[in-house]
């Protein structure tokens, strides 16, 4: 039997933030829709990409598709300031909020505010409306399972 990594299902969902000019990306699987409008993600706090969003940000979220396996390797495992996680990456830009060209799902959202959701302060959350219609392509979402399991 395999070792478990979390008793929830979570997929890979890259959050991109434009901030500045420079263009973030980071994986965030803790993330989930808490009404019609609103998601609430959970951001390690030493993220570059989760501390680049402020109240009134917009950024997006696209959910990842299995064959994007390297992309949330590279994405989840590096830093922002070091590597261009999107080099090479089809994306489409609207409104200064950039998505990929190619994602299970993708949205534009805004931040509406930030949550305390550690005691240790490790956590941050984040109280997101969804802005835009969500868009939906074909293909099997990526989940963190598999990301786990495809990785070792």
């Amino acid at each position: 039997m395999a070792e478990v990594q979390s008793p929830l299902v979570y997929g890979c969902n890259l959050i991109i933030v434009r901030d500045a000019g420079k263009m973030r990306s980071m994986i965030c699987s803790w993330a989930t829709q808490v009404s019609e409008r609103h998601v609430v993600l959970c951001l390690g706090a030493q993220s570059e990409t989760g501390k680049a969003l402020r109240e009134g940000m917009e950024f997006s979220i696209n959910v990842l598709l299995r064959e994007q396996f390297e992309l949330a390797r590279l994405a989840g495992m590096s830093h922002s300031s070091a590597t261009d996680k999107l080099a090479g990456v089809p994306v489409v830009e609207e409104a200064g909020v950039v998505t990929l060209k190619r994602a299970k799902k993708t949205m534009r959202c805004r931040v509406e505010r930030f949550l305390d959701l550690a005691p240790d302060g490790a956590t941050r959350g984040v109280l997101a409306e969804i802005v835009s219609p969500v868009i939906e392509q074909d293909g099997d979402p990526l989940l963190l399972d598999d990301f786990f399991r495809e990785a070792q």
